[in-house]
């Protein structure tokens, strides 16, 4: 409606007017707006009050301006107790204090920022809480305070507290397994190298025909022992993520007919027939991957095959079920005609220490290890295995590969390693070991090649003969009472450089090599070690020593300067020679 001026008409005889002319405005839209923005403000106000998120405003001194209903509950005061105070001597901040003061700075720079705190509320109780922190302005746009979001994260922070210490106790709990195993790795393995070696030089001896049967069952019952410790081994590696495989060149048939060769006779003696009834003639003659798991998985399950077939077959067969341009996708399987497993138990055959009854042990032996470590293996090499079975009609384990093709140059140096026993004749060779078999054991395997050979039951004694005499290598355990094998080396390497020193080891796991070479050790031997390895191992240092020393003779022999040339400049005549350098 349109707003005119106001003006009276004609008057009655009273002096009143006879008409008023007036002006109106709609005003609804207005009064709309106003109630619309006052209930958006009391939704505001009230969101703000109840909140879960403790709100704070302070001026530019820190003074609190505004607070809701939340924070008031988390610090432990009521609204008039915070209003007017200043926010760094009303609550106990303890360390946080300094933080708290430092962010205004940031505040008056426009910058916003996140961070924790910890903090005693009014009862005293230390409380944990995220701050999200702003610079607080006017309506000219002009600083004046912060605004600060606050929210407590007590429990979330108990919570973080209780996993690093589960993670701590974990970490612990893993760390005592492997010092544990390590440990049961050296004190096991150290016996077992005494009744192999010991085993391999009565095998060399006279025997009659008991006698034989004896030490080969002895021999037998090592190896068993060693497959299990060795099981075990394998199993804690991989849980801690300490196994790494090997990435070389390979002949994948060569891995079948070796595991043919080796487990034959097994099957021989079981009267069992034993076939590898397909190997595709598709497969790659090289590919990539690590030919020593790859064999031990097959083994195992040939092993498995063997052990649980009382007459019948096994067979092993090898298919290429897809041939790529740089690589073939593989399935190798093994298949008998044994007891089979029911199908509730084949869910679990992957598990740990599992055999489908307890008669299972006391029947075919073992420590139901097998099946696990060739299932995670595989998955290793990203890998699948299945498994197909029946009770008392016989199973199939198969398992699927893709693996990188190779050529002829990735494949290893296969030049065999000859032995040249002749470089132990005259030796002197220090054997330092505290397990008198072990020392009389490599004792015997070198004397019988002319090596004169001295023993230390320790480091220190170790450190004194080498103190005392010239050896030409040192054989040195690692394991020992008092100073060990570590040490006595890095001690002999302080005055000694050259001479080979070559640790007799019984650990197993990752890293515990390199800790010999970090003392300055040349080589290692695991135990239990076979003749051969040891011949090799010494043979090709003393080989190594004996080069080097040559070298160094040579370099001594050879003129350390040359006169050549300044005698042409005297022409041959010596007196004029030596005036001019000075001599006269």
């Amino acid at each position: 409606m349109g707003i005119g001026p106001w003006h009276a008409g004609e008057q009655d005889p009273e002096g009143l007017p006879e008409r008023i002319i007036g002006t109106h405005s709609d005003i609804t839209d207005r009064k709309l707006s106003e109630q619309a923005l006052s209930n958006k403000e009391e939704k505001y106000r009230s969101i703000i009050t109840n909140m879960n998120l403790g709100l704070v405003e302070v001026d530019n001194d820190d003074y609190i301006q505004f607070v809701n209903q939340s924070f008031c509950k988390m610090a432990g005061f009521n609204e008039g107790e915070l209003i007017g105070a200043k926010v760094t001597e009303v609550l106990n901040l303890g360390e946080s204090k300094n933080l708290i003061e430092s962010k205004n700075s940031l505040r008056e720079k426009g910058i916003s920022d996140a961070y924790e705190v910890n903090i005693r509320n009014k009862e005293g109780e230390l409380r944990w809480w995220l701050i999200s922190g702003a610079p607080r302005l006017n309506d000219k746009g002009e600083h004046v305070g912060s605004v600060g979001i606050h929210l407590d994260i007590t429990n979330q922070k108990k919570l973080e507290y209780d996993l690093i210490k589960a993670k701590e106790a974990a970490e612990a709990s893993t760390e005592a397994k492997e010092a544990f195993l390590a440990n049961m790795s050296h004190e096991i393995r150290t016996p077992m190298n005494a009744i192999s070696g010991m085993a391999g030089q009565l095998n060399k001896t006279t025997l009659d025909q008991n006698q034989r049967f004896f030490l080969n069952t002895i021999r037998s019952s090592a190896d068993n022992l060693l497959v299990i410790i060795n099981d075990i081994l394998d199993l804690s590696k991989i849980e801690s993520g300490k196994l790494s495989l090997e990435k070389i060149g390979f002949d994948p048939k060569q891995v079948v007919s070796h595991v043919m060769e080796v487990m034959r006779h097994r099957a021989e003696e079981k009267g069992l027939e034993f076939t590898n009834s397909f190997c595709d003639q598709k497969l790659s003659e090289v590919l990539i991957g690590d030919p020593y798991r790859l064999s031990q998985i097959m083994l195992n399950l040939v092993s498995n095959a063997i052990k649980f077939t009382p007459k019948g077959r096994v067979d092993v067969s090898c298919r290429v079920l897809q041939d790529f341009e740089t690589a073939q996708l593989i399935e190798a399987s093994v298949m008998d005609t044994g007891v089979g497993m029911e199908k509730n138990f084949i869910a679990n055959l992957f598990d740990k220490f599992s055999q489908e009854d307890n008669s299972i042990t006391r029947n075919y032996g073992g420590t139901g290890l097998g099946m696990s470590i060739c299932k995670q293996l595989i998955e290793l090499m990203n890998g699948e295995i299945k498994v197909i079975s029946k009770k008392g009609q016989g199973t199939v384990v198969s398992f699927i590969l893709k693996m990188p093709k190779g050529n002829a140059g990735d494949l290893p140096d296969k030049a065999d390693k000859e032995v040249d026993t002749r470089l132990l004749d005259g030796k002197n060779i220090l054997i330092t070991d505290d397990n008198e078999i072990n020392r009389l054991l490599a004792s015997a395997i070198l004397s019988n090649f002319g090596a004169v050979v001295t023993e230390a039951c320790d480091g220190q004694e170790a450190i004194q003969l080498v103190s005392q005499k010239d050896f030409d290598l040192i054989l040195m355990d690692v394991q020992m009472p008092g100073i060990d094998g570590l040490e006595a080396t890095r001690q002999i390497r302080e005055t000694l450089n050259s001479m080979p020193i070559i640790a007799l080891t019984a650990f197993a796991f990752k890293g515990d090599n390199q800790k010999c070479f970090d003392v300055g050790m040349n080589d290692y031997l695991s135990k239990p070690f076979e003749e051969v390895q040891l011949l090799e191992i010494v043979s090709r240092w003393l080989n190594k020593a004996s080069t080097i020393a040559e070298k160094n003779i040579n370099e001594i022999k050879s003129p350390l300067y040359n006169l050549s040339k300044i005698e042409n400049i005297g022409r041959g005549k010596k007196n004029s020679l030596i005036k001019w350098l000075g001599f006269l």
